[in-house]
């Protein structure tokens, strides 16, 4: 199948489907390298909710679907070694393509490569109760850790932990 029947094809799954029992290792199992998946915010503040990388500018924010124009809004995991993944954007336009959390000003980018110096790239995938996951940055640089959508404003940067008031932190994978 082509990526984009796969695209065409792909069903809404609650992530929450795969973190019973051992959930953690389930959703690492789901999220395994090579699948595309699309990351939706579940912040308790109405608006844009899709994770979406602006490969052009090497920027990332939330989108209000993920349908075209927002082809930044499907994810390709890579495998980056010690139980961490990557995440690849396979948006359109060529330029950088990888979610590089900044932990040291609590910012969120695109990097070129998952190499040094970009350390922000590896990401560990946590359980965040009630179907959800967490995504925290494995960065170098002691910080802000856990992705986090700005629902109101479209905007994604990084929290301190996945407590209140930060509940743009948990995610839905599909």
């Amino acid at each position: 199948m082509n990526r984009r029947s796969f695209l065409q094809t792909s069903v809404y799954v609650p992530a929450g489907l795969f973190l019973t029992g051992n959930g953690l290792a389930q959703a690492l199992g789901l999220l395994s390298p090579g699948n595309v998946v699309k990351l939706r915010c579940l912040g308790n503040i109405e608006g844009p909710r899709f994770l979406d990388g602006h490969t052009a500018n090497g920027t990332v924010g939330l989108a209000p679907n993920s349908h075209p124009p927002y082809t930044g809004t499907s994810w390709q995991l890579m495998d980056a070694g010690q139980g961490a993944i990557a995440l690849r954007c396979l948006g359109d336009i060529e330029g950088r393509r990888f979610l590089d959390g900044h932990t040291a000003d609590g910012t969120v980018g695109l990097a070129p490569n998952t190499h040094p110096p970009y350390t922000g790239t590896r990401w560990q995938v946590m359980e965040a109760g009630q179907g959800a996951v967490a995504l925290r940055c494995l960065g170098d640089i002691e910080g802000r850790r856990f992705l986090d959508g700005h629902t109101a404003d479209g905007a994604v940067g990084l929290a301190p932990n996945t407590h209140p008031p930060y509940t743009g932190t948990r995610w839905a994978v599909f």
